[in-house]
């Protein structure tokens, strides 16, 4: 049978479990020891698939991180950036052109500097000032090693005492992401595949996705990026109750221009009670429209479990979505164009 995923991209898939016991084996490797006592916050620079582990330690260790996380999407380390800052510079293939600028305008302060690459440039730049590195597995699309980075990096900080509470064994959630990703193999069994259901929901529309701070936050931002480059599909998202004080209102937009909409609510079975209140709320402001709309709760009873659960959910739907597109996942054709472009005029 036909398909059309050329690449296998699916092996990144079936093997997401495997990278959180390995990104402690990294973390180890790398032995990072940093100047805990100068740390007042920490820098995160990255693109794309490199930057939302940054996105998703500031969220998820919202309540144990003893210092803040600022992810920079820019070409500079913001102003602040200074001799009580940790700036970690993480491109997994070592060439992201803003990534690079950014840490060489941190060089010019006297911050901290650690780096999260599988080689390139970047890691060059940390061999010749010294700088700690945890290297990554290579052949690797940067957003399919996300377990790599965001689990190194947890052991790193944990065991710098940058977080309050630190579990260092992480083979109860390795199982429980096992097993969430044989439910969504459409090939392991003939039951109920809710990715693959969700990806059929999805096909032909436009996903509005919607998450909440803070522990959800960077879910809907995954969903949506891994929309875009595996599914080949334009989605739009944004965050409760942020969005309460804006684009709620925007919902009262006519049928004829939101009809191809499709309103997605990732959520979490017990999320404090007023935000929950906000929730059922909008979601009948929203059903007002006329525009489909579908709930979508996580597994899991720790912030890692519901989480993680909803990550793997989000890659499948958007494998599945790809195939129904006749697209291959692992293609990214329009940003290979761009950098081929730039790299013209560099």
């Amino acid at each position: 049978m036909f398909s059309p995923d050329k690449s296998n991209f699916k092996k990144y898939l079936l093997s997401f479990h495997k990278q959180i016991d390995e990104g402690r084996s990294l973390s180890e490797k790398a032995r990072v020891q940093l100047e805990t006592s100068r740390i007042r916050h920490i820098i995160y620079l990255g693109m794309g698939g490199s930057a939302i582990a940054g996105d998703l330690l500031r969220d998820t260790l919202y309540e144990d991180l003893t210092v803040p996380v600022h992810v920079s999407r820019s070409y500079q380390a913001p102003g602040y950036c200074g001799a009580h800052s940790l700036v970690i510079a993480c491109s997994y293939s070592g060439n992201t052109e803003e990534t690079l600028s950014a840490v060489q305008s941190a060089m010019d302060t006297d911050a901290q500097i650690m780096v999260v690459s599988s080689g390139g440039t970047l890691t060059e730049l940390a061999g010749k000032h010294n700088w700690p590195v945890i290297t990554l597995p290579e052949n690797y699309p940067p957003r399919m090693a996300l377990g790599f980075m965001f689990f190194s990096l947890y052991h790193t900080l944990g065991q710098n005492g940058l977080l309050m509470h630190y579990n260092e064994d992480l083979s109860g959630l390795t199982h429980f992401i096992q097993e969430e990703i044989f439910k969504h193999d459409s090939q392991k069994h003939d039951g109920h595949i809710l990715a693959l259901e969700l990806a059929k929901t999805l096909h032909h529309h436009i996903p509005v996705l919607y998450s909440t701070a803070p522990f959800l936050q960077t879910i809907s931002r995954r969903w949506q990026n891994q929309l875009h480059e595996n599914g080949k599909v334009l989605a739009f998202r944004n965050v409760l109750p942020e969005m309460n004080h804006n684009e709620i209102v925007g919902w009262e937009m006519e049928l004829p221009c939101i009809e191809n909409l499709m309103a997605v609510f990732l959520e979490n079975e017990n999320p404090m009670p007023r935000i929950k209140e906000r929730i059922g709320h909008t979601i009948d402001l929203v059903k007002k429209s006329g525009v489909g709309l579908i709930e979508v709760y996580s597994s899991g009873e720790t912030v890692f479990e519901k989480v993680f659960s909803l990550i793997v959910l989000g890659d499948w739907v958007s494998y599945y979505l790809a195939l129904l597109n006749k697209k291959d996942p692992m293609k990214i054709a329009n940003i290979d164009y761009l950098k081929q472009q730039l790299a013209q005029t560099h």
